[in-house]
């Protein structure tokens, strides 16, 4: 297996693309440490994977919450030794219909919670030899297609995690950052099933002819984690 006893941290962990990395993370051996709001899908999820994981509540847009979960991933498991940031939200559309606090909540949970979790985490990493570092992005950050505050926030998630690669890479760190397409977690499916026709629109953007599935992106995360 290849995270077999590998530590992870995977924040957004109860529902969508968090989850089924969590699941594919688990199915290689690693041990979990699961960071969600929602309480119920994921002490679900932890009850599903098994004794490997444990599912902390926290709100990691709030520096002394995050601080609190990495400490106690750190002493529940031994050390930390991959940060999977998969918490994500858009709250906004376009510039004219955007307020401040939309504005200021899109950059919290889209850039800030992973500014807050990779610097409580790296330095545990260090002192364990490594480790990597891995955020979840959007499509939405390279292309201009709208959801202003949210493709803002995840194009500077983009020049962060390049920052943190390359100045932490001499301590061991790895940081890298995966740039999803339209991905069909069940929350964006019921978005776009309730618009005729988007599916099906949005199909002729993808080579492939089909487009992402959660267990896509946990695929590729094992293998920046592994």
């Amino acid at each position: 297996m290849r995270l077999q006893g590998k530590r992870a941290v995977i924040t957004g962990a109860a529902n969508g693309i968090g989850r089924a990395i969590a699941l594919r993370f688990a199915s290689e051996g690693a041990v979990l440490t699961l960071v969600d709001l929602e309480q119920a899908a994921g002490e679900q999820l932890a009850n599903d994977i098994g004794e490997r994981a444990e599912f902390v509540r926290a709100d990691v847009t709030n520096e002394a919450e995050v601080a609190d979960t990495i400490a106690r991933a750190r002493a529940t498991m031994g050390g930390i030794d991959t940060l999977l940031n998969a918490a994500g939200l858009s709250q906004s559309e376009d510039l004219l219909g955007i307020d401040l606090e939309s504005w200021n909540a899109d950059l919290a949970v889209n850039l800030s919670s992973h500014f807050l979790c990779t610097k409580a985490a790296v330095p545990i990493m260090t002192e364990g030899g490594g480790g990597t570092v891995i955020s979840m992005s959007s499509v939405n950050g390279v292309w201009a297609i709208g959801e202003t505050g949210y493709s803002a926030a995840k194009a500077g998630l983009i020049s962060f995690i390049q920052n943190v690669a390359v100045r932490y890479g001499e301590d061991g760190i790895r940081a890298n950052v995966i740039v999803p397409g339209t991905i069909l977690s069940e929350h964006c499916q019921e978005y776009w099933n309730s618009k005729a026709g988007a599916v099906e629109k949005l199909k002729k953007w993808y080579p492939i002819g089909r487009l992402g599935t959660p267990e896509d992106v946990a695929n590729l995360a094992v293998f920046l984690a592994s």
